[in-house]
C-alpha cells in the first residue's frame, strides 16, 4: 500500500456533543503515519478546552471568528501542506470511523494519479451504527442542486469495488497534496455548504477524478433539517447554487439551462414563501448579485483552464433531484418536467 503521511483535521463549531466519540474513534484507527488537528471556529460550548484537557497530544487551532468550514479548511490544508503532509482528511466532528478507514482511504486514493478527492461509503448512525448510507457520493443536478447520493437506502454491498462519483462528500473527504495545489482550491465565498461541490467540479474540470472507496466505512450523525439553522441553510444552498452554475457553466451551457432554472425559480420562490423561507430566499438573491463581480473573477480563472469539455462533463450532472429527505408533490412534479428539458438539451451540449 502506498505510504504517506496524513492530517486529519477535524472541523467543529458547538460540536462538543460529538466531539469525544469521533476524536476517539480516529485514535483508534490502524493507520499509523497520520496526525489529529483540530479546528476550532469560534465555539461557544467549550469544544476547544475539551479536546485540550483529554487529548494534550492533539494540537488545535482556535479561530476568534467562526470563519466558515471553506476559509477555515482552506486554512488548514494550507498549513498542513507546508508541514509535508501528503494529504489531509477534513472530517466532521459528528463522524465515527471504521478502524481501517484510513487504510482503505489511502490504498484507493494512490491507485492512479489522476484520483484528486476520495471519500468512503457514509453510513447514517441512528442512536447506533446502520448500514443506510448517509451518501455512496454525492450528486449534481443540472440546475446546481448537490445532494447525497443514495441517502436513506440499505447498502445491498453491490458497491463493493471503487468507483467515480460526480463530488466527494465534505463530511469525510480525503485530499491529495499535489492534484490540490493545481486546483484554485477551497472556495472561502461558498463559508458554508456547496464548497465541497465547488472543489470537487474544479478536480472534473482539471482532468482529475473524485472516488468513492468502496471498503472504507465510516457513520455520520447526520441532521439534514438542522431546524434551529433552516432559515440560514436555506439562504447559503440558495446563494451558493447560483455561486456555482456562473463560476463553473460555460456561457453556452448557461444559455441552454436558462429557461429550465427560470421554471425551477418559480417553484423555488413557491417553496420558499410556504415554508416560511421567502426572506432567506430574497437575501440570498440579493448577496449573489453583490459578489457577482468576485464571482466572474473566479470564473475567468476556470473557464481559461479548464482542461475537460462540457460534452465530457454533462453525464456527471443528473436530471433530478432525488433524494428522500426533500421529497414532495412538488418536487416530483418539477423532476418529470427537468427530466425531458434534460433529455432535450443533452444531445445539444
Amino acid at each position: 500500500m502506498h505510504s504517506c503521511r496524513v492530517a486529519v483535521l477535524i472541523l467543529g463549531y458547538n460540536h462538543r456533543e460529538t466531539l469525544s466519540e469521533t476524536i476517539a474513534s480516529v485514535l483508534d484507527s490502524s493507520y499509523a503515519d497520520r496526525e489529529i488537528i483540530y479546528i476550532d471556529n469560534a465555539s461557544t460550548d467549550g469544544s476547544a478546552d475539551l479536546v485540550r484537557s483529554n487529548y494534550p497530544d492533539i494540537r488545535v487551532i482556535q479561530h476568534a471568528t467562526n470563519l466558515g468550514y471553506a476559509k477555515a479548511y482552506k486554512n488548514a490544508l494550507t498549513e498542513a501542506f507546508k508541514a509535508d503532509f501528503d494529504a489531509a482528511v477534513l472530517l466532521n466532528p459528528d463522524i465515527i470511523v471504521q478502524k481501517n478507514w484510513l487504510d482503505e482511504l489511502v490504498r484507493s486514493a494512490y491507485t492512479a494519479d489522476t484520483i484528486a478527492f476520495v471519500q468512503p461509503k457514509i453510513y447514517l448512525w441512528q442512536n447506533g451504527p446502520t448500514h443506510s448510507f448517509n451518501t455512496c457520493g454525492n450528486e449534481i443536478q443540472f440546475l446546481g442542486f448537490g445532494y447525497c447520493g443514495c441517502y436513506g437506502n440499505d447498502d445491498t454491498q453491490t458497491l463493493c469495488e471503487d468507483r467515480d462519483i460526480a463530488y466527494a462528500s465534505g463530511a469525510c473527504l480525503f485530499v491529495k497534496k499535489k492534484p490540490y495545489h493545481a486546483l484554485p482550491g477551497l472556495d472561502e465565498s461558498f463559508f458554508a455548504y456547496l464548497e465541497d461541490q465547488d472543489l470537487g467540479w474544479q478536480a472534473r474540470e482539471y482532468g482529475y477524478r473524485n472516488i468513492i472507496s468502496a471498503r472504507s466505512i465510516v457513520w455520520h450523525k447526520y441532521d439534514f433539517e438542522k431546524k434551529h439553522l433552516a432559515g440560514l441553510k436555506f439562504y447559503l444552498l440558495e446563494r451558493n447554487r447560483f455561486i456555482f452554475i456562473v463560476k463553473h457553466f460555460s456561457f453556452r451551457l448557461l444559455f441552454l439551462i436558462f429557461p429550465a432554472l427560470i421554471f425551477m425559480e418559480i417553484g423555488m420562490l413557491f417553496h420558499a414563501l410556504t415554508n416560511g423561507y421567502l426572506c432567506a430566499k430574497l437575501r440570498s438573491t440579493v448577496d449573489f448579485l453583490f459578489s457577482i463581480r468576485k464571482t466572474l473573477a473566479a470564473r475567468a480563472i476556470i473557464q481559461s483552464e479548464r482542461a475537460v469539455i462540457d460534452r465530457e462533463l454533462f453525464p456527471f450532472l443528473k436530471p433530478t433531484v432525488d433524494f428522500k429527505a426533500v421529497q414532495s408533490p412538488l418536487l416530483s412534479f418539477a423532476n418529470t418536467v427537468l427530466t425531458r428539458y434534460y433529455t432535450l438539451i443533452k444531445h445539444l451540449i
